[in-house]
């Protein structure tokens, strides 16, 4: 009785899991720590065959009795969160095997420490690349982005900055269209102006003296000076039209003359000036609408999309989604000054999951909101999932910014 109670407490010293089973493969010992392990009572398996009691494709004792061998099992997942490091040695006797015995070391802690390092190592790394951007002259250091696609449209931009035609930039809203516009500017113009004007903010009776400019006493209540407009201040630069789509069906005829002739007038002026601009044009629009509506004119279509530049949503790059989290993450705790924080990996899976309707403009929106109610103040916080998930079961669609 002492010599069966000794060995007992000799197993289970070292917390550590053990599985004895005979040549019948049934189960004749199952340890106190496996007994945690696998939230089962030893008094309940004891002498039912493993098999019975798990998968056989998972059980290496198995393998060990069956093969008569040694196997090693580096990081093997026992259960959902837990990892163990397995060894199974057949148990022979005068050359019989008589049966097997497998221990388990639970190895979680150290697996989990290696998944944030390299978690934050990658961080780290994406941060460091965003840094870099930010202070170097690269003409697309605003655009964070890791993905096949986005590298696709750069190369289509750098083609086209070497070209003068007119550049049309499509993508849904909130994609960074103008971003792209700028880099566009900065390969060729990047000491030149670059003027954006949204048409659709504008309203249609001012849109005229906004995009041409008006002459001195052009109108009741005009500058006395008269107005520079936009043409005029893109003058050997780019000049964004964006949401082009919006531009009123007047000022289309207007606009195509531009562009065909390069000449215009100002507002209440008989001096025609000289159009001297870089055109680029972006819309969340897609062009079959564009052409199918009675809202915007063909021939300026053709006119403006001679270069067409598409800008995937992020929902189609969820490589891009953990970039774009981690450089707002640092950018938006530098603005608030809180102290830089992590998140946990299954947050940032359910972040490349989400279909992101509002695209980037959402996603730094959802970082904001993170910074800001991320919890109680510690020296290292994470931003856990549960977070995410209040927020996804408050609003089904988080707001923009």
């Amino acid at each position: 009785m002492f010599e069966t109670h000794l060995i007992d407490e000799l197993i289970n010293f070292h917390h550590h899991s053990f599985t004895i089973i005979n040549k019948n493969e049934e189960i004749i010992y199952f340890s106190r720590r496996a007994e945690e392990i696998f939230n089962m009572r030893a008094e309940d398996i004891t002498g039912r065959k493993i098999s019975d009691v798990f998968h056989k494709d998972k059980l290496v004792i198995l393998q060990s009795l069956r093969n008569k061998r040694t196997i090693e099992k580096k990081g093997h997942q026992a259960t959902p969160e837990i990892f163990v490091d397995i060894k199974s040695v057949p148990l022979i006797i005068d050359g019989t095997v008589q049966g097997a015995v497998v221990s388990e070391v639970d190895v979680t802690e150290e697996v989990r420490q290696k998944e944030e390092i390299r978690k934050l190592q990658s961080q780290v790394e994406t941060l460091s690349s965003s840094v870099k951007k930010i202070h170097s002259e690269d003409p697309f250091k605003s655009i964070v982005y890791k993905s096949a696609q986005i590298e696709g449209v750069k190369n289509q931009i750098r083609q086209a900055a070497n070209t003068k035609a007119n550049i049309l930039i499509t993508g849904e809203t909130g994609v960074g269209k103008e971003l792209f516009a700028r880099a566009v500017h900065d390969l060729t113009f990047k000491d030149k102006p670059f003027i954006p004007i949204n048409c659709g903010a504008i309203p249609s009776h001012l849109f005229e003296s906004e995009l041409f400019g008006y002459a001195k006493g052009a109108f009741t209540g005009a500058n006395r000076q008269g107005n520079k407009g936009k043409i005029e201040a893109a003058k050997g630069g780019t000049l964004l039209l964006d949401e082009i789509g919006e531009m009123p069906i007047d000022m289309q005829v207007k606009f195509l003359r531009v562009l065909q002739e390069k000449h215009y007038f100002k507002l209440g002026s008989t001096v025609e000036e000289a159009a001297d601009f870089r055109l680029v044009s972006a819309t969340n629009r897609k062009i079959a609408d564009l052409l199918a509506g009675d809202d915007f004119r063909s021939d300026l279509l053709y006119r403006i999309n001679v270069i067409n530049i598409h800008i995937p949503p992020l929902r189609e790059r969820p490589d891009d989604v953990e970039s774009l989290f981690f450089y707002y993450l640092l950018q938006i705790s530098q603005k608030y000054g809180i102290e830089m924080r992590y998140a946990d990996r299954q947050l940032v899976n359910l972040l490349k999951e989400y279909h992101w309707p509002g695209n980037v403009r959402e996603l730094i929106n959802i970082v904001e909101r993170l910074v800001i109610f991320s919890g109680v103040p510690t020296s290292i916080q994470t931003f856990s999932s549960s977070i995410w998930m209040k927020w996804t079961k408050r609003v089904r669609t988080p707001t923009l910014l």
